[in-house]
């Protein structure tokens, strides 16, 4: 059979690992909700894409739906969304992680929620929580983001939350 371009649902994957090979056949491996791995690539849109010829996989990607997942924040490649049922066993993993943390002084009247997920390339990678007027932003999935993203994701949101207390 000749392999296809197929879409993996975000809500497919179970969890992310950075790819083994530098230029490998995908940006990430994915463990799937089913119990199958594949590898897949970035996709603006708000998913991710395999190339298979695997035809269980490709049996099981078409049977399910894509479950978009609703962000509020978004500036490439880092955006923040709430929390769903779907993310209590990542959030009961990471309970037992040591995060790196950065806590930031944030404007009074920001429009943010006190409890957000962090997402770099559609993946959580850590949580937002804000208190009073103070962001701390914990990033548990260290192995999948570097700390320039991490500086530069702070930045961005920074600058999101100037821009509101501006108006």
């Amino acid at each position: 059979m000749k392999s296809i371009e197929i879409i993996v649902p975000r809500n497919l994957i179970k969890k992310f690992y950075p790819h083994p090979e530098s230029y490998g056949d995908g940006d990430y491996v994915v463990d799937l909700v089913n119990g199958m791995h594949t590898d897949v690539f970035y996709r603006e849109e708000g998913d991710f894409i395999t190339i298979t010829n695997d035809r269980e996989l490709i049996s099981y990607l078409k049977k399910n739906r894509v479950n978009s997942r609703e962000y509020f924040f978004r500036n490439g490649v880092f955006s923040l969304r709430h929390a769903e049922a779907c993310d209590n066993e990542l959030i009961n993993e990471w309970k037992d992680l040591s995060p790196i943390s950065i806590q930031l002084d944030i404007p009074s009247n920001h429009d943010l929620p006190s409890e957000s997920l962090f997402c770099f390339y559609w993946i959580e990678v850590g949580k937002v929580m804000i208190k009073e007027n103070r962001m701390i932003l914990d990033i548990f999935e260290k192995d999948l983001i570097h700390m320039i993203d991490i500086g530069i994701a702070i930045d961005l949101l920074i600058e999101h939350l100037k821009e509101k207390d501006s108006h």
